[in-house]
């Protein structure tokens, strides 16, 4: 990864655009069509695509990779040590040969240094953060842009029915949003460029909720709990303080090495987990090329090691911040915002120009049809949208201002980042002056106060959206990633399809009803375990006041201890454990309907004795 790189320019080759008719159409034989109706089409998985998929299969090319794959090839030993020679160097050459796990970047060489610096100047910071970027933009415009167009298959609108993982969709959700009667939903997908846009954006969320989010990336338990230990108790604090506290225990993780000593072992599963992410999307590209010289270069070992480079890229950088005594505040875009040059940068101007355009021409042909209308004239023009007249030009006007479109956010693709750095801190004042009026007034040596830097605005895409819509109204058109899923006609695919969907909404309302009659029947066996119980809690509040005092000071001292440590599974079980043994007491002592027993001093002096040596030996 070179340092100081731009995004470079689409190359401008022809789009390729994928139809139905470029793969032979294979009719099912009886054998097929009677397993497909018990057990369902598998090629139907794959949305508009399956076809493709059907012919590959036919063909004898086709395997859909897993994660499997991948752990099936890789050796059984330990990480250490993997590409050593003898002397200790790092050899690159021998890694790739006798270890087909991803290589490790040689973090040393790229930042031409063995440890970490004091600190690290804001430029260095933008450098590694734009060329991170980047390398997102080139992996993804390799992978999944391809240059290819599914915008002709015959089922395109179907294209969200394609199998994708769960998280798949609720990162799509949470970085894109639809432009309302230009393609909606389905263009996300089939179109290359807006498909490139949609994944740069889920890997920039991976990466700040998986990576930038962390305390230290990479650290083992011990540095973990210590820095979770560190920002919980001072919470309440001034944050630069917080920051240097942790900063400080973030080089003790890293011990005078550039990473901490799990960073590979979180890379690894991190890579692991965002593959999986994209791998159905990945799987059915190999039938997305144009020809079959580029599907033998499609491999699944060489899509982990890029993407193992930009995780452990990104890694790296959280390091670098973890280190650091300055605060580093991340920021994303928010879909269907308005646009906010401050803080957002363009991505992708050509995709909001074809919007725009797109829009333009549509206000055009509104104003066109209106005017038509009013003067009593037919309306020329067809359009898919309604047209309401006005009945006065004052309702045109509005009609007007609730259509007024401009930039909003389209697509979510690469968080902000911005740093604060204290200044001028430890300088006291100058000693008290008088001025002409009398008044004593002291003057600052020098000025508290913070540095603010953007290392990096928010990337993003926009669309041309209304922005003045109608109180409590929703855009013109839009519908939510779920809302448009929903409304898919997706097929049973079999017999056993359609039982599994109607079992799983059965379970789903068994599910929902199961957790509502838990909750009221655990609120009414409350009610009569108070109600059956009432003499012996009677007998307990009187017989035991102290006792009953001094146990919950003391739960109450233990359990905040833990709560503090961030022991929370022993802090509830400290809780909950005498409440149940007091329970089970009481439920054998009303059962059993003896009377209740004296009261005996002696031993509970001897039991509150007992757990005051207990509390001072787990507190103190």
């Amino acid at each position: 990864m070179s340092v100081g790189r731009q995004v470079p320019p689409p190359v401008q080759h022809p789009v390729h655009t994928l139809r139905d008719s470029d793969v032979r159409d294979y009719p099912k034989n009886p054998v097929e069509f009677i397993f497909q109706a018990i057990v369902g089409d598998p090629d139907r998985k794959w949305g508009p695509l399956y076809r493709h998929i059907r012919a590959a299969r036919k063909a004898g090319r086709w395997r859909e990779w897993s994660l499997r794959d991948l752990v099936n090839e890789e050796p059984l030993t330990e990480p250490d040590g993997r590409g050593a020679r003898s002397d200790g160097a790092y050899n690159l050459a021998r890694e790739l040969n006798d270890d087909v796990r991803p290589a490790q970047l040689d973090f040393s060489t790229l930042l031409d240094q063995a440890y970490h610096s004091q600190d690290y100047d804001d430029e260095f910071f933008q450098r590694h953060y734009e060329n991170l970027y980047v390398a997102v933009v080139i992996f993804v415009s390799k992978w999944f842009d391809c240059n290819v167009s599914l915008g002709n298959l015959a089922e395109r609108d179907e294209i969200w029915t394609m199998h994708m993982t769960d998280q798949f969709i609720e990162y799509a959700r949470i970085v894109a949003h639809d432009d309302s009667l230009n393609g909606r939903w389905p263009v996300i997908l089939n179109d290359p460029a807006q498909r490139k846009w949609l994944i740069v954006g889920i890997i920039g969320q991976i990466m700040e909720k998986k990576i930038f989010n962390e305390l230290l990336f990479g650290a083992d338990k011990e540095i973990e709990d210590e820095l979770t230990r560190l920002d919980t108790k001072w919470m309440g604090k001034e944050g630069y303080g917080r920051k240097a506290a942790r900063a400080i225990t973030a080089r003790y993780g890293v011990e005078g090495r550039l990473i901490p000593r799990d960073f590979w072992i979180c890379v690894d599963d991190l890579t692991a987990k965002t593959v999986k992410i994209l791998l159905p999307l990945y799987n059915v590209f190999k039938e997305a090329f144009p020809n079959h010289a580029k599907r033998e270069g499609y491999r699944l070992d060489a899509f982990q090691q890029q993407l193992h480079a930009i995780i452990s890229y990104a890694g790296l950088i959280q390091v670098c911040m973890a280190i650091s005594p300055s605060i580093f505040h991340f920021l994303s875009a928010t879909p269907g915002a308005r646009m906010d040059y401050e803080v957002e940068e363009q991505a992708d101007s050509a995709l909001y120009r074809q919007s725009k355009d797109f829009w333009e021409q549509r206000d055009a042909e509104w104003n066109a049809n209106v005017n038509a209308i009013l003067s009593g004239n037919p309306v020329t023009i067809s359009t898919m949208e309604k047209i309401d007249v006005p009945n006065s030009a004052t309702e045109r006007r509005q009609m007007e201002y609730h259509r007024i479109r401009g930039a909003r956010v389209k697509f979510a693709v690469f968080p902000k980042v911005t740093r604060y750095r204290p200044i001028n801190r430890g300088i006291g004042q100058r000693p008290a002056k008088v001025n002409d009026d009398g008044q004593v007034f002291t003057q600052q040596e020098g000025v508290e106060g913070q540095s603010i830097v953007d290392i990096s605005k928010c990337k993003v895409v926009y669309y041309q959206g209304i922005i003045y819509p109608k109180e409590n109204a929703v855009e013109d058109g839009h519908e939510s990633l779920q809302e448009h899923m929903n409304s898919i006609v997706t097929q049973s695919n079999g017999l056993t399809g359609l039982f599994a969907r109607i079992f799983g909404f059965l379970f789903s309302k068994a599910r929902r009803v199961f957790w509502h009659v838990f909750v009221i029947g655990l609120f009414a066996w409350s009610l009569y375990s108070l109600y059956a119980g009432w003499p012996f809690i009677l007998w307990l509040l009187v017989s035991y006041p102290i006792f009953l005092i001094w146990i919950s000071f003391c739960i109450y001292v233990i359990a905040s201890t833990s709560f503090k440590r961030n022991e929370n599974f022993a802090a509830w079980a400290y809780i909950l454990v005498p409440l149940a043994v007091i329970y089970v007491l009481g439920t054998v002592q009303t059962l059993s309907g003896q009377p209740m027993a004296p009261r005996n001093e002696t031993f509970t002096w001897i039991y509150v004795y007992v757990l005051d040596i207990c509390l001072g030996t787990i507190v103190g």
